[in-house]
């Protein structure tokens, strides 16, 4: 087996946490992403692993973003790329930057940090992107004039929109780089983790109640990404959206070419 470096975005907790593990089992080389650093350096105490090292970054702030590419460039080899990193808000929440948290967090620490991380990748024999989105994706058609959701500022449809978003950027990636990077997406399932755990009302008191009766475990939703980043037999797909480690369908919205070249450029000007 070839020992692969991998970087993990949101790789202190659920499923990334899970992910990371599991790589670690199977002697590869991981780099977790995680904005706490009293948790990051705590996972690393705890394993004691050689072949992790944990990379303190805020995901929502663009200045700690180019910071992390930085130091990511440094490393002796990527070859494969999970953002993982994501979260709910109940309430609008904006960055530094003034760009509302939702997108800026799921969306565009994606988008940012593959295209920052292209020329890394592209030494790499296999390289692979894989970005973790939802079958939430299905449930609210994107608004092009309203990418953050500014507007009647509803946490749920800002979750899902930023969602579709991660599968037009999957979709795009390759078309538009012209590169060897072959990049897929996900949908985990319906997980028992921390997410969303950021936020205090009934909502998350009843999402809590949903994870403990029909959730699965960040173990085993972790074998998705798991296998997106590392199966032979996906050495050459590109483009696709899967779940339970099978291709899947997506909505017929995140097929829609022109609506793709729209975000594509409308997320570059976010990220310059």
């Amino acid at each position: 087996m070839i020992k692969k470096s991998i970087v993990v975005t949101g790789g202190t907790d659920g499923i990334g946490l899970a992910l990371v593990k599991k790589l670690l089992n199977k002697d590869h080389y991981v780099y977790m992403i995680g904005k706490n650093d009293d948790k990051g350096n705590s996972i690393l105490n705890s394993i004691k692993n050689s072949n992790l090292e944990f990379f303190s970054c805020d995901l929502s702030e663009k200045n700690e973003i180019k910071k992390l590419i930085k130091k990511l460039t440094k490393l002796p080899a990527i070859d494969i790329l999970v953002n993982n990193a994501g979260s709910i808000f109940d309430n609008q929440n904006f960055t530094s930057d003034g760009i509302e948290k939702t997108f800026a967090l799921n969306h565009l620490s994606y988008f940012h940090l593959s295209i920052g991380l292209i020329e890394k990748l592209e030494k790499s024999i296999d390289p692979r992107i894989i970005n973790v989105s939802s079958n939430a994706h299905k449930r609210y058609k994107l608004d092009i004039n309203d990418l953050e959701c500014r507007f009647n500022y509803n946490g749920w449809k800002a979750y899902c929109r930023s969602k579709l978003l991660n599968i037009l950027f999957t979709y795009s990636f390759k078309k538009k780089v012209k590169t060897k990077i072959n990049s897929n997406c996900l949908h985990p399932g319906f997980v028992n983790s921390n997410f969303g755990n950021n936020n205090k009302n009934f909502y998350r008191g009843l999402v809590n109640i949903l994870k403990n009766l029909f959730a699965i475990s960040s173990e085993t939703a972790s074998r998705s990404p798991y296998h997106l980043a590392l199966s032979d037999e996906l050495k050459n797909v590109d483009g696709k959206y899967f779940y339970k480690l099978q291709k899947k369908k997506s909505c017929d919205e995140s097929y829609n070419n022109n609506l793709a070249e729209e975000v594509w450029n409308k997320s570059i000007e976010y990220i310059s």
